[in-house]
């Protein structure tokens, strides 16, 4: 009986995911506005209308609007940094307490209040697990967080989110059309900064980000983090498997890093 309980509800909490209403034409693109978003914070403008829409559209006509794969990741990835940007240059105390800044939901989409966690682990991370470095899927979901999760994540978005840390990658304001070379461009820039192959008693050592470490799990979806930091130059396919140092992140709090 238990066992049949236990299933019930896991069957329940995997289905169930608002349907997207394709009559829906909006004067101005989710996308549109998430850029918007950032484009206002970025010169300090007011923005609390901008807040207002984000809060007000229904699920139903933000999920057809976020038709494909580089639309979700573009406007999920900008909402988050938004989001962050937002809400620590209106109260910069509430990064006193970082675990309950992330974790409460201060931050309204498509009526349904949001954390950055949620946002980055549930939505953009695909459904992952906060504390599970990329190997342990969310067991229960919202019906939310069902509809919008990006199956398979990105693992470049590690190098994309701006939790409001000093080490926190700049934000940069992504566009669909050329989220994938955006991007690409941000991943080799935190790289230049924050990974070098340095000599250690005669040995060949690695120093990065840990980044590499804290979510080595996505980075499965470009073959690992060896084949990431191959891909990106950083390792030579020969000698991939160097020991690695992590660098200590400097979670000072710095709002107002914007990429160039």
């Amino acid at each position: 009986m238990y066992r049949l309980l236990s299933l019930s509800l896991l069957l329940l909490t995997a289905c169930g995911t608002y349907q997207a209403d394709t009559n829906f034409d909006p004067e101005t693109s989710p996308n549109q506005l998430s850029q918007q978003f950032l484009e206002g914070l970025k010169v300090g403008r007011d923005v609390d209308d901008i807040v207002d829409r984000l809060a007000t559209y229904e699920p139903g006509n933000l999920a057809a609007a976020l038709d494909t794969r580089s639309e979700k990741l573009a406007f999920w990835v900008n909402v988050y940094n938004g989001m962050v940007q937002y809400l620590l240059t209106e109260e910069p105390a509430r990064y006193d307490d970082r675990s309950a800044f992330f974790s409460t939901p201060r931050f309204t989409v498509a009526g349904h209040a949001l954390s950055p966690n949620d946002i980055e682990h549930g939505i953009i991370r695909g459904g992952e697990n906060r504390l599970g470095l990329g190997f342990i899927p969310q067991l229960f979901t919202d019906k939310f967080s069902r509809t919008f999760r990006i199956k398979g994540g990105d693992s470049r978005i590690h190098f994309a989110l701006n939790c409001g840390a000093s080490d926190c990658p700049p934000v940069a304001i992504y566009r669909p059309e050329t989220y994938d070379e955006q991007i690409d461009t941000r991943v080799r820039a935190y790289l230049a900064e924050h990974a070098t192959v340095e000599e250690r008693d005669g040995q060949r050592v690695l120093v990065t980000s840990p980044l590499f470490s804290w979510f080595r799990g996505d980075f499965r979806d470009r073959g690992g983090v060896d084949d990431f930091l191959v891909a990106y130059g950083v390792l030579e396919d020969a000698n991939k498997n160097l020991d690695r140092e992590y660098e200590n992140y400097d979670w000072t709090l710095e709002t107002g890093i914007w990429a160039e």
